[in-house]
């Protein structure tokens, strides 16, 4: 393996799911002997959650569109930040027009390592149907001149053969399936009856209420079940604010959440004693596989339902339309099948994260083994 690596993705947001997937891919380099620079929003808290990492600042990346939002944001760029001869971008949903600022930063990127001839492959991503014909553009650009692309849900994968049509696309699974035991409480805390983990987010057309209309008729129906819901905040940016508000609202009790300045072992523990976790959050459905726990998953992205499908498990997803009763009536159904099925729906848990962990391990190593001069379809 030729040339310095770096490695792009959402790290130093704030978002749980996002940091661990930078903890699964510093492990697998550590596993074929290779060291990486990582690019990070917020690098000093990036060094706080992961110290052993070299982080670099994505705001000295010279492309021509964080060059705009240096001058806007009155940052003047830093020379002298080093370049690599290859990036992986991975993993997750980094090609959403929703904003469409979000996708014209990431191909911003994208197009600046082309021109620098720096091939970039694209790792365990997962991709949405463009809103827009400007969006729909900026993804095909993408997906046509990455050097090597792997999908983590099977949906996502023919979105992309819809878009740009290739040949060498590849299925892999979430890199945080990968991490295993690293993620589980140090201290096993015993499970307790009807505690159900509920990682809500921000959601719905109303910029005023984000879901929390929607979300209190939720919980509040969970209550008068007999269940006790504990909500729990993936995204320091936008979900905590968001369950403290339905918190208080309901006096359901503290709002659990990471701490990233502990770092990210045992991050599980944010669902200790939880009988069920019901997820809008994508790593929060993830934990619960690594943890054993049913879940039952309310869609508010496509990549939501493409896990659910891929695991087989469909008909325990919810696609959201903010429709409280018909979400309610989801619970009650969804909780009678995992009473009944439990067994067979954790094996089914079990070998799906096996499989993962064996695909996106074979497929980032793939990765880091081509050749500089093969890594490029420019």
């Amino acid at each position: 393996m030729n040339g310095q690596i770096a490695v792009m993705g959402g790290f130093g947001g704030g978002n749980l799911g996002d940091e661990l997937i930078g903890l699964a891919e510093a492990g697998f380099l550590e596993a074929e002997g290779r060291e990486a620079w990582f690019y990070s929003f917020d690098p000093a808290l990036s060094q706080k959650i992961q110290p052993d990492l070299r982080w670099l600042d994505y705001r000295n990346f010279p492309d021509y569109f964080q060059r705009l939002r240096n001058v806007a944001r009155g940052h003047s760029l830093q020379k002298g930040q080093p370049l690599p001869d290859r990036v992986i971008i991975g993993a997750g949903g980094v090609w959403y027009d929703t904003p469409l600022t979000h996708l014209m930063g990431w191909h911003s990127r994208t197009l600046y390592l082309r021109k620098q001839q720096i091939p970039y492959a694209l790792f365990a991503n997962s991709l949405r149907r463009p809103k827009s014909e400007l969006g729909r553009y900026l993804v095909r650009d993408v997906l046509r001149h990455a050097s090597s692309v792997s999908l983590r849900e099977r949906l996502s994968l023919d979105i992309a053969r819809e878009l740009y049509p290739r040949d060498d696309y590849r299925l892999t699974g979430d890199p945080v399936l990968a991490l295993g035991k690293v993620l589980q409480p140090a201290t096993p805390v015993p499970v307790q009856k009807g505690l159900i983990g509920v990682a809500p987010r921000p959601w719905g057309s109303s910029r005023e209420n984000k879901g929390l209309s929607f979300w209190k008729k939720v919980l509040r129906g969970l209550v008068q079940r007999g269940l006790e819901p504990v909500l729990v905040a993936f995204d320091s940016r936008m979900d905590i604010e968001f369950c403290e508000r339905l918190s208080n609202s309901l006096k359901l009790g503290d709002v659990r959440s990471w701490d990233p300045t502990q770092g990210l072992a045992g991050a599980g523990a944010v669902f200790d004693g939880c009988e069920m976790v019901f997820g809008m959050r994508f790593h929060a459905l993830i934990l619960a596989l690594l943890l054993e726990k049913p879940m039952l998953a309310f869609s508010y992205d496509e990549k939501v339902t493409g896990l659910m499908s891929d695991l087989g498990l469909a008909s325990l997803c919810h696609t959201l339309d903010g429709n409280d009763r018909a979400a309610l009536a989801f619970v009650d159904q969804g909780c009678c099948y995992l009473q009944e099925k439990r067994s067979e729906v954790l094996t089914g848990m079990r070998r799906y994260v096996q499989e993962s962990a064996r695909l996106t391990t074979a497929d980032f190593a793939r990765m880091i083994d081509l050749p500089v001069q093969q890594d490029s379809r420019a």
